[in-house]
């Protein structure tokens, strides 16, 4: 069970998975039962359920019963916070047919952006923390393994080799090379990221010099 975080690789690993995926066509109708909770649990009803793209594991728990989704292998993978932040804002950027392109252009450059994203953080439309898509109620880890986006590769062969599939991730797109996130922040702008994912940074083991910071963090309740 792949959990999807946007901006951390998401649509690569989809990719590289889908050939060894059982794909259905996308239904709305399908996800409304989700709103029923652990009702899904009763005759077999979550079978016929479908998740949205980016849903966070406890939904899924919340809708299965335990053992199956103990049964599962759940992973998901997570990038730097400033980092992802200047990801998010040059998808934006570029990818003109989503619905907040045409604001996030009128805006005028990151810091404008920054602000604007954050003053979002946690509501409808804008960026959940990345912790709320792998913990539980009680703030536990509710799924099996995390990767980290700044080691993508091999942590994308430990889940395939978890799984047993033979998979491969797609190359890079071609595009120009992308400036070192920590350009664009002002020692202001940094720390207001800091407080508003401050959950992510601690959790995952990140920090703004050091783009590879927590990647040998041992996770607490994380299984091996």
């Amino acid at each position: 069970m792949f959990v999807h975080i946007d901006k951390a690789a998401g649509s690569n690993i989809q990719h590289a998975l889908r050939p060894h995926m059982k794909v259905t066509g996308r239904s709305k109708l399908r996800r409304l039962p989700g709103l029923l909770g652990p009702l899904n649990r009763v005759g077999g009803l979550y079978r016929q359920l479908e998740f949205s793209e980016h849903a966070p594991a406890e939904k899924v728990q919340r809708c299965l019963p335990p053992e199956v989704y103990a049964g599962l292998c759940k992973f998901a993978f997570v990038r730097n916070p400033w980092d992802r932040l200047v990801s998010r804002h040059a998808y934006l950027l570029r990818k003109t047919e989503h619905g907040r392109s045409r604001e996030v252009n009128e805006l005028g450059g990151f810091d404008a952006y920054l602000r604007w994203e954050l003053a979002r953080t946690g509501k409808r439309g804008g960026m959940r923390h990345q912790a709320d898509y792998v913990l539980g109620p009680e703030g536990n880890l509710i799924v099996d393994f995390i990767g980290y986006y700044e080691r993508l590769e091999d942590d994308f062969g430990e889940i395939c080799r978890r799984i047993g599939v033979p998979a491969s991730l797609p190359p890079p797109k071609a595009r120009a090379p992308r400036q070192d996130y920590r350009s664009l922040y002002t020692d202001e702008t940094r720390e207001l990221v800091a407080r508003a994912y401050a959950r992510d940074v601690e959790l995952f083991g990140y920090s703004f010099d050091d783009p590879a910071a927590g990647l040998n963090r041992d996770l607490p309740s994380l299984v091996s």
